[in-house]
């Protein structure tokens, strides 16, 4: 390849600029500087012929133009700008875009032959900082712009806020007051900027420690009130003093600082708190004195409980919320209050003033009332419980159905008592009739003998009476608990023998009793009276339901280390019916085989209710036909002889 002079050679291997040289001749670029070389990634001798060299590497849009200058290059030459893609670089991927300015003129080679030399540059620098020049220019413009108008929406926004807004200066004079301050505090912007802050709206109280708040943060930066809200008071222009709520923040400027704060007026805010505080003082103070028991209950545990209700449960307010609720209730009430309670806590319609029991601390067992209503507690679904302790109104409605059964108990045997009564006075009474008419009318002539035994038939029949008329007296006097138990000292034998002779007084077949008491010779502790209603009752029973060629068994015996008395009746006479012996013991009860014994049906019953008195027990065995045992159990613990009576 053809190269220019020695002295344009150097010039061309020194310059930054791009150099290359095309031979019209050949059509052939005959010469690259290093420059063209470094740019291009080629030289001379690898492009091939033709005007179009390079071409093939300009941006499309402008090849046309580039093509049209080299092709009818102009006497003067051209100076042209244009875009290049440029293959990646070392260690890239990507094609890049360059910008160059190129300068194209004609020339003559060492033989006078046309050459055209090119130097370009590369301008992609310029044009980027003009570019990056120009955007910085427009954003800064964007910027001044928005800026003015953010200046002009706060302006405004601050004029029309609907809370004061007040700045002051360093020295603490007013320099911005907006028009909520002005319809606040009641002094104009005009009157307003240039005072002193502390002379407009600060109490005189707080005087001293705003102006310490200022210079403190003027001399180390340190702030209490700064860029947080603070409840503080305030002043009007009247002299009112009322709550205000203060956020304040300090601004940098060229001249110093300023002190921008909003003010809220919250005089309305705090007496309504404080009105609710004492709302909600009055109503705790009622719910917490009222005479029922408010529970709040929500997943299974008690939210809040008033005095009332802990006092029902007799639990501590930290065990009750410590354990489901369910704990506390009696466990054959534990399924209906969790049924209820979830039903009401899914909106299903339940059962309301419903009675359950609950387990007092001391382990006693409580009724409680209750009725609930589903609410809102805390956010979350929750119910709540009125309770009220029933367990006395229970009692009384208990009481006053025990007391109704036993009118109508009484009532039946009032009616029970006149039947037997009438039956069982009549034939005594008629004996004594009968036996008393025959004295009046033969009595002269009757033999001695025969008017011994018509008056030992009246004096029979009148001990009859008294015998029955005693046994009412005394079941009047059990129910009624007017007979004590009384234990003294007293000798089982002594005993026994003190009831056989009662019996062979008031019971011709009363030599049919037998009676043993091995070994019980020392003194024991038992109510005398009582036994002796006890046995003369059996005994009487025994002989009166028992054939007269049979004997009638009393044995007496101890059990338990000899601190309790067992009295055995035992006869072989009719027995009793197995669907009588449930009740045996009711008053004027008789069993269904007695046919025509004559009886009243309050033996046995006194006998229970002595035996009971006596805090014993009582069996019976019988079989009909077979005869009939009793079994009476007395505590009568040994006397020490000293204190025998």
């Amino acid at each position: 390849m053809a190269e220019p002079d020695d002295g344009i050679a150097q010039l061309a291997q020194a310059i930054e600029e791009m150099l290359w040289v095309w031979d019209a001749a050949t059509s052939r670029v005959v010469y690259t500087n290093p420059a063209f070389e470094r740019f291009w990634h080629t030289s001379a001798a690898q492009l091939g012929p033709g005007a179009d060299v390079l071409l093939d590497r300009i941006v499309p849009e402008d090849a046309p133009t580039l093509r049209r200058l080299r092709n009818g290059l102009p006497l003067a030459g051209y100076v042209e700008e244009y875009r290049v893609k440029l293959p990646p670089a070392r260690g890239e991927r990507a094609w890049r875009n360059a910008r160059l300015r190129e300068r194209a003129f004609a020339t003559k080679g060492p033989n006078g032959e046309t050459r055209v030399t090119h130097v370009a540059r590369d301008i992609s620098w310029q044009v980027d900082t003009s570019a990056q020049l120009r955007e910085e220019i427009s954003r800064r413009t964007d910027a001044e712009r928005s800026l003015s108008d953010a200046t002009a929406r706060l302006e405004a926004l601050i004029a029309t806020a609907n809370d004061p807004v007040i700045t002051i200066d360093e020295q603490g004079h007013v320099i911005d007051w907006n028009q909520a301050a002005e319809r606040v505090f009641g002094w104009a912007r005009y009157e307003a900027v240039g005072k002193l802050l502390t002379e407009l709206i600060i109490p005189p109280v707080h005087r001293k420690w705003h102006e310490a708040g200022i210079q403190r943060f003027l001399q180390d930066g340190s702030s209490q009130i700064f860029q947080r809200r603070v409840e503080t008071r305030a002043l009007k222009r009247s002299g009112e003093e009322f709550d205000v709520e203060l956020s304040v923040w300090p601004v940098r400027t060229a001249q110093g600082y300023t002190f921008s704060s909003f003010v809220r007026d919250i005089s309305r805010r705090k007496a309504q708190a404080r009105a609710l505080a004492e709302s909600e003082a009055k109503y705790r103070k009622v719910v917490e004195n009222v005479n029922e028991g408010i529970l709040i209950t929500a997943g299974g545990r008690i939210l809040y409980a008033n005095p009332k209700a802990l006092e029902q449960t007799g639990q501590d307010l930290e065990t009750a919320k410590s354990k489901p609720f369910i704990e506390f209730i009696h466990p054959d009430d534990r399924e209906r209050v969790l049924g209820n309670h979830l039903k009401r806590l899914r909106g299903e319609p339940v059962e309301n003033h419903y009675q359950f029991r609950v387990i007092h601390s001391g382990g006693s067992v409580r009724w409680l009332e209750i009725s609930g209503v589903l609410f809102e507690w805390q956010g979350q679904p929750a119910t709540l419980n009125f309770l009220m302790d029933v367990t006395e109104r229970r009692q009384v409605e208990q009481d006053m159905r025990n007391a109704l059964a036993r009118e109508r108990e009484l009532s039946q045997l009032k009616s029970r008592f006149v039947a037997v009564a009438s039956h069982e006075f009549r034939t005594p009474l008629a004996a004594i009739l009968s036996s008393v008419e025959l004295l009046d009318d033969y009595g002269a002539r009757l033999p001695t003998h025969e008017r011994k035994e018509i008056v030992q038939q009246i004096r029979s029949a009148v001990t009859r009476m008294n015998g029955m008329v005693e046994n009412i007296l005394l079941t009047s006097k059990l129910e009624a608990g007017r007979l004590a138990f009384d234990p003294l000292p007293r000798s089982v034998p002594d005993l026994l023998v003190q009831v056989a002779a009662e019996m062979d007084q008031a019971n011709p077949q009363a030599s049919r009793i037998e009676m043993r008491c091995d070994g019980l010779d020392e003194p024991r502790l038992m109510d005398v009276k009582l036994v002796r209603h006890i046995l003369v009752n059996l005994l009487g029973n025994a002989l009166k339901y028992s054939p007269p060629d049979t004997v009638v068994e009393c044995y007496v015996a101890t059990e338990h280390d000899d601190d309790r008395l067992v009295f055995s009746v035992q006869d072989r006479g009719i027995g009793i019916p197995k669907d009588d012996l449930p009740r045996l013991f009711e008053t004027f009860h008789r069993g269904g085989n007695v046919g025509n014994i004559q009886g009243t049906g309050i033996g046995l019953n006194i006998v229970k209710e002595c035996v009971e008195l006596h805090q014993g027990t009582i069996e019976v065995e019988s079989e009909p036909g077979h005869g009939t045992i009793f079994h009476v159990r007395l505590p009568a613990p040994v006397v020490a002889p000293a204190s025998a009576q």
